[in-house]
């Protein structure tokens, strides 16, 4: 089946959308280098690793974005 971006987002494409913020803007919070959000984004699966997942809610949790578990997973079909 073919990538389909209107019918499925990624992890990265989800946590992109919490947070309503630029790459260059999340990876700097993140404290990562731009180009890696970048990657992460145009990615097909899109999968965050662990310690990316904490970082990722340690910074929703400090700028009181309401990030879930759910959002850094993907979603099952």
């Amino acid at each position: 089946m073919a990538y389909a971006p209107e019918k499925h987002k990624t992890p990265w494409q989800k946590v992109r959308d919490r947070f309503g913020m630029s790459p260059a803007a999340l990876a700097k919070a993140c404290g990562w280098d731009r180009s890696k959000l970048s990657r992460a984004f145009r990615d097909e699966r899109g999968l965050i690793n662990g310690v990316d997942q904490e970082t990722l809610l340690k910074v929703a949790d400090a700028r009181q974005v309401n990030l879930t578990a759910d959002d850094l997973v993907p979603t099952r079909k």
